[in-house]
């Protein structure tokens, strides 16, 4: 019952969610009762309260309600299995068609919510330890605000009492643990150089059709992408060729391609609808179903690149018996050239509360920008966030364009210029292109501190690099990710490791439904072809700082939850010839 207790907590934890004992000791019923693992549990409850309950922390009393809903969908999914798959198509007529239509489920896969509560409440959990459908948790705190006029004159929303919260500040993580920063500025006139590492953005700046990609030049991309990571992939394997997939052979043998999910198996990835799909000069475009029965270890996602060793026996299914990823590049060797420590503040949007357009944790930031003074400061997007209240009901006293230009003066006139400021855009940004790489914003009369770059990109800071999205893959690939993994293992160290691996910042293909990924410019502007110093990856799961293959990953949540205020990172980076020391801290707004 302890382990039990302690595993949910744990789950619980990863969204920022703490319950009582009493409600550990219910769910801890509820897995007995249901024979589920704690992990399918709160994957659950995070869509059961996203849809239901306006992301309501767990109680006993929602748990009656949970529980209900729990039930109906196991006892629907074991229903499904139950039923034999018939050989002879469906035929529909009016009266089948118009109870289907009755089906929230079925309006919900076409995009269609028959009600408001409806959209996304039923999902379908993933395997032992993989979350399916993880929403967004821990914004039932809520901080009211302090209310900047500058912004926004009139809209008092729950921002009176934000200035009232009393964890302003608090350090909820550190790296390394026994971690002791000193902000003191002791090197005051330096300023570090900042330069775009990789493509130059020419091609992102000028204007084009986005979205416009032929098929045959996005099947030449994804192509193209797996040739080049099988070539890794031999070296790693010491092989010289690749074997088809769909040959009929018992002995066992080596294929590679792309994992992707059989839309006649389910609408996710799961067991059952594992396909590898082979390459046109190998296997002639084919794919195959993947059998990984026999695999003690697996994680899998739509659009990862992997070798596969196993027999296929009767020509239509592999039997797998190991998988190879490509091998992680190590991290960059390169010349540092820091004159003592830098000092690096870095935080991500939303800026603002969901319900108001007043910007108040903005002015908190910007006031510990110019207390600690830090050599260089990374601000990411959204600036105006397409999901906040007053955006989607258009409530505005401005144009979109009229108030990100009131931000961006904020900061520029607000923060001391011996700062060094890097802002980064995103596709949630109202009033930019909703396009992913995101180009960096045009600004005519910006200061010299002041530096505008994509979405995303690395940054050579003095021979440091910084690699940074404000794209939230790591919630995008825990969706999507099926995995079998020992118990306690690192998941979020895991979905980072397949940014390295896959070399891409966003290996996830086809991309999250929000997601609007232009495929030609992704090949020139995602690529992670190396490992970094320090990787920034900001979401909506909880923070954390960890080291994945020699790179500090740093996941700082956002700047705002909800209706309450969130984190951001201080960074000290230390380094002497090739050698890159961090420390940093999460830290409360």
């Amino acid at each position: 019952m302890e382990l039990d207790h302690s595993n949910l907590l744990n789950e619980f934890e990863d969204f920022g969610l703490t319950p009582n004992l009493k409600v550990l000791i219910k769910c801890s019923e509820l897995l007995k009762k249901y024979d589920i693992t704690a992990d399918t549990l709160v994957n659950h409850w995070i869509g059961f309260a996203a849809t239901k309950l306006n992301n309501e922390a767990p109680s006993l009393e929602n748990l009656g309600a949970f529980e209900n809903d729990l039930s109906k969908e196991l006892s629907a999914k074991t229903k499904i299995k139950s039923e034999p798959l018939s050989e002879s198509p469906v035929i529909h007529n009016i009266t089948t068609i118009n109870q289907l239509a009755e089906d929230d489920e079925l309006l919900v896969g076409y995009g269609t919510p028959a009600r408001k509560s409806s959209v996304g409440a039923k999902r379908t959990s993933g395997l032992e330890g993989t979350p399916q459908n993880k929403r967004l948790a821990g914004l039932g705190q809520a901080y009211p605000v302090h209310s900047p006029s500058v912004f926004s004159p009139s809209t008092p929303g729950t921002s009176s009492k934000f200035s009232t919260r009393n964890n302003s500040g608090e350090i909820v993580a550190k790296y390394p643990a026994d971690a002791v920063l000193d902000w003191t500025r002791t090197n005051e006139r330096w300023q570090p150089k900042i330069q775009l590492h990789g493509t130059a953005e020419t091609k992102l700046t000028t204007k084009y059709n986005y979205m416009f990609s032929r098929m045959r030049d996005k099947f030449d991309i994804l192509e193209e992408q797996i040739n080049v990571i099988g070539d890794l992939i031999k070296g790693k394997l010491g092989i010289e060729e690749f074997e088809s997939n769909n040959v009929l052979k018992s002995d066992a043998f080596q294929t590679i391609g792309r994992i992707c999910c059989d839309a006649t198996s389910g609408s996710r990835l799961n067991t059952a609808s594992l396909l590898l799909e082979g390459t046109r000069m190998i296997s002639a475009g084919q794919s195959v179903p993947l059998d990984v029965s026999q695999l003690k270890e697996f994680s899998f996602f739509p659009g990862q690149v992997v070798a596969v060793e196993g027999s296929n026996p009767t020509g239509k299914k592999m039997v797998v018996t190991s998988v190879t990823t490509p091998p992680i590049n190590p991290v960059f060797k390169t010349d540092v050239s820091l004159e003592g420590h830098l000092n690096v503040m870095v935080a991500c949007g939303p800026f603002t509360l969901s319900d108001d357009l007043e910007f108040a944790p903005l002015v908190e930031f910007i006031q510990q920008i110019n207390t600690i003074l830090p050599h260089l400061v990374i601000i990411m997007g959204p600036f105006l966030d397409v999901k906040n209240k007053k955006v989607e009901s258009g409530e505005l006293d401005h144009t979109y364009q009229e108030q990100f230009e009131i931000v961006m003066k904020e900061l520029q006139t607000k923060i001391s210029n011996h700062v060094q400021v890097c802002v980064i855009p995103s596709w949630r940004d109202v009033h930019y292109r909703a396009v992913y790489p995101t180009p960096p914003f045009q600004q005519e009369n910006k200061l010299p501190n002041f530096h505008f770059f994509s979405d995303p990109c690395v940054l050579n800071v003095e021979g440091v690099f910084i690699a940074l999205t404000s794209t939230d893959i790591l919630f995008h690939l825990s969706k999507e990710e099926i995995s079998v993994a020992p118990p306690g293992s690192d998941r979020m160290g895991r979905m980072v490791s397949h940014l390295f691996s896959q070399q891409s910042f966003y290996p996830l293909n086809p991309p999250a439904e929000e997601m609007s990924v232009d495929m030609e410019h992704a090949d020139d502007y995602c690529k992670l072809t190396f490992t970094p110093h320090l990787l920034l990856v900001p979401s909506d799961l909880r923070f954390f700082i960890k080291n994945v293959n020699g790179c500090v990953v740093i996941n700082s949540e956002r700047a705002v939850k909800g209706i309450s205020g969130g984190t951001y990172s201080r960074l000290q980076i230390t380094g002497e010839g090739s050698s890159v020391q961090v420390k940093a801290e999460v830290v409360r707004i």
